[in-house]
């Protein structure tokens, strides 16, 4: 599939309102998934992004500035998403649940113009901000009464909502109607002939920082495009669609176009709650959704999942298709969560990074193995280096390093200050290193874990996905991760788990490092086993979109072998 415009890409915004399709411009399609009747039209999303843009242009805003949205998901985020870039400036997302030091962080990369906030949120970003020479006057504050109030004013008392304008200084915080009250705006649109489309950033996006302080990857309207275009096929069903994911994460982002531009509805959640989502599936005869590893195993779990006390087998029978993706989940996991579905429902994986969008997907229909990311989506190429001699692999099931070309990947890095740059972002013919270690079989990609990540035990490479997933099959096991340490005496490194035990383990003898060790050993060859111990925690830390977060993870393995020493020669000299 080509690009709209070939060789002269449109803006996002332009693309976003040009869809392929006719449809009923009075249907909703943005809705409250708690508030159903809180919801949007075409003509009145269209109208309200217009109005922003006015409103954004009355602020100051100028092209290339920045706007930081820094509120839970809502029906009016998409709007947001494309005033900003309709504006002329780059979006910025973040978790509204950040502490000021995560906050601090990201405003050092993003250097906003603007801030968007929720009244929850406001005292952080109001105490982030007073360090980087940003008044309260250039923060934006919404809330939900005020959204829905606006939302149910369109478009017959328009006037009057924005009526409710006070007067302000740069001290008091921008209200949602002062903002609404300057007219409409047309959006910024590229000239025929210029190349425009593919260097103009329009959005970045926090990486996951698993490993490190995260950096903000920098998008263009042309990368953001074929991104959304590799997410798009046709299905055999209505797409009605829930959207409980981050909008602030790029895989959120990904699903902000659709209902605009092919008149697809989606329902809305402010954040994933185990009840909320199944009472929206239900209630709305929701056909698609997409999750992260992390919800199908809340969902899956006995004690927890409200889909377990509802009809059992098929308790969520309108859904027809599940995409997961985020993070490394087990077959028998997805396997487990099929069985709530319908008869013709298909859960399957996605893979993408905040960098490339997604690149790999099981297509409706194409799914073949459960465990597999899919086949390569459309305006992607891939190959795997082998990670000794670097060669190209060109045989099936060898693992080797990932690499993508495509034009939905990234633009440009934001970094820290005080973190140092890395080299360039893709080689010299467009290749871009993902980090990950996967192999293929007929057409079909499998992950096998991060190269970062990877142990090297006697020579040997070892991802710890790999124990990860055989310790999940283990029914007093809830979560784990795994890391290498070093082998005391050697200079090789074996791999140590972290295992929080499953609630009904309480009910039988408490699970033992032990039993935990012969259990792999019985999965796995010798050189994989826990011969760095197993220690049982409380939780394993995971980022939002379900990540396990390895620098968390090895500090708390850091302090607990300093406890350790400490206390050792404590006993010793006693």
């Amino acid at each position: 599939m080509e690009i709209p415009g070939d060789g002269d890409y449109v803006d996002l915004v332009t693309f976003a309102f040009s869809g392929p399709t006719d449809y009923d411009r009075n249907q909703p399609l943005y809705i409250d998934a708690e508030d159903p009747s809180c919801a949007l039209t075409a003509d009145e999303f269209r109208f309200l992004v217009r109005s922003l843009i006015a409103g954004f242009k009355a602020c100051g805003l100028e092209r290339g500035d920045c706007v930081l949205v820094h509120i839970p998901n809502t029906i009016i985020y998409p709007a947001l998403f494309l005033s900003i870039i309709g504006a002329g400036a780059i979006f910025a997302g973040s978790n509204p649940a950040s502490q000021t030091y995560e906050l601090d962080h990201y405003l050092e990369l993003s250097k906003p113009k603007l801030i968007i906030t929720s009244p929850e949120a406001l005292q952080t970003v109001l105490d982030a901000s007073s360090t980087k020479e940003i008044n309260p006057g250039q923060v934006l504050v919404l809330d939900t009464p005020v959204i829905r109030r606006m939302v149910q004013s369109l478009p017959r008392d328009w006037a009057r909502f924005t009526l409710e304008t006070r007067r302000r200084d740069a001290s008091t915080p921008l209200s949602l109607p002062e903002l609404l009250s300057h007219g409409e705006s047309e959006w910024l649109k590229f000239e025929s002939g210029t190349n425009l489309s593919k260097t103009t950033p329009v959005a970045m996006y926090l990486t996951s920082g698993t490993t490190g302080l995260p950096k903000a990857a920098v998008h263009s309207h042309h990368s953001t495009i074929a991104a959304h275009l590799c997410v798009q096929f046709t299905v055999p069903y209505k797409s009605v669609r829930l959207l409980c994911l981050p909008l602030f994460y790029r895989f959120g982002a990904h699903w902000q176009i659709h209902p605009i531009r092919y008149g697809e509805p989606m329902y809305v959640l402010p954040r994933f709650d185990p009840i909320l989502f199944t009472e929206a599936v239900r209630r709305n005869h929701i056909t698609e959704t997409y999750v992260v590893p992390t919800m199908i195993h809340i969902l899956n779990r006995d004690a927890v999942s409200p889909v377990h006390q509802l009809d059992g087998v098929g308790s969520l029978p309108s859904m027809r298709h599940v995409g997961v993706a985020g993070a490394a989940i087990d077959a028998a996991s997805i396997k487990r969560f099929q069985n709530f579905l319908g008869p013709q429902a298909a859960v399957w994986q996605i893979w993408g990074m905040t960098e490339t969008g997604a690149a790999f997907t099981n297509r409706f229909g194409e799914g073949k193995y459960p465990d597999s990311i899919g086949k390569l989506t459309q305006l992607y190429e891939a190959r795997l280096i082998n990670l000794d001699n670097k060669d190209v692999i060109h045989q099936d099931d060898s693992p080797g390093e990932l690499e993508v070309r495509g034009p939905g990947t990234v633009l440009e890095y934001r970094y820290p200050t005080q973190q140092p740059q890395e080299g360039s972002i893709k080689d010299g013919q467009g290749w871009f290193k993902t980090g990950d270690i996967a192999y293929v079989k007929d057409g079909y990609y499998f992950m096998v874990g991060r190269t970062k990540e990877m142990i090297k035990v006697y020579g040997y490479h070892v991802a710890p996905a790999e124990i990860e997933s055989v310790l999940l099959k283990h029914s007093g096991i809830e979560d784990a991760a795994v890391i290498g340490v070093p082998l005391e005496g050697s200079n090789t490194e074996v791999p140590r788990a972290f295992v929080v035990r499953s609630d009904n383990a309480n009910e039988k003898p408490i699970l033992t490092a032990e039993e935990v060790d012969i259990f792999v050993r019985k999965h796995l060859v010798s050189y994989k086993a826990l011969d760095g111990g197993v220690i049982f925690v409380s939780k394993i830390p995971r980022t939002v979109t379900g990540k396990i977060f390895r620098r968390k993870l090895t500090d708390m393995n850091a302090y607990r072998d300093r406890l350790s020493s400490f206390l050792g020669k404590r006993n010793g000299s006693s």
